[in-house]
């Protein structure tokens, strides 16, 4: 997925305008933090990092919190912005069919949830910055009768967390 606006060239670009080739690099990198600080730069990543959320697709074998080869270049994808966006805090929701008792099935979509957590930290994203949690078969998007509908329910949801930085403004932008 190409991206129309990286963050990360904001960053670069804004720093070019408007550092000068003489300040230190000190000063540089205050500047660099005040832009990726304000409310622009995290109103930029928060779109970007929502236009990917919304079209994520992970989902699972019956039984199985194991991450199918399908959904990597997505999730690297997501660990990409969330490379770019520093402030981002994501929330990782396993989802399981009807099948099997209740505790199970708790149990399993949060292992699901912690499975996606781990790929994520695993390169390089602060675990502070995701939560994972089941909520088990609570939640069906899909019909449970047929097999079809109960893979589309063996999933994950992704959304982002609201942060306090995200009401800070800046006069940057």
């Amino acid at each position: 997925m190409r991206r129309l606006l990286d963050p990360v060239l904001v960053v670069a670009l804004l720093t070019l305008v408007f550092a000068s080739s003489t300040a230190a690099a000190e000063s540089k990198q205050e500047f660099i933090e005040l832009i990726r600080d304000s409310a622009r730069f995290n109103s930029l990543c928060n779109n970007l990092m929502r236009q990917v959320l919304q079209q994520a697709n992970v989902n699972f074998a019956e039984s199985s919190a194991e991450i199918g080869t399908s959904a990597l270049a997505m999730l690297d994808e997501i660990v990409e912005i969330a490379f770019d966006c520093p402030s981002l805090q994501i929330a990782v929701t396993g989802h399981t069919d009807n099948r099997g008792n209740e505790a199970a099935n708790d149990a399993l979509s949060k292992a699901r949830a912690e499975s996606v957590v781990a790929y994520l930290t695993e390169r390089g994203i602060d675990p502070a910055r995701l939560k994972a949690r089941g909520v088990g078969s609570d939640t069906p998007i899909a019909s449970n009768e047929d097999a079809a509908g109960r893979q589309i329910n063996r999933r994950i949801e992704f959304s982002l967390i609201k942060t306090g930085k995200e009401k800070r403004k800046s006069s940057f932008f």
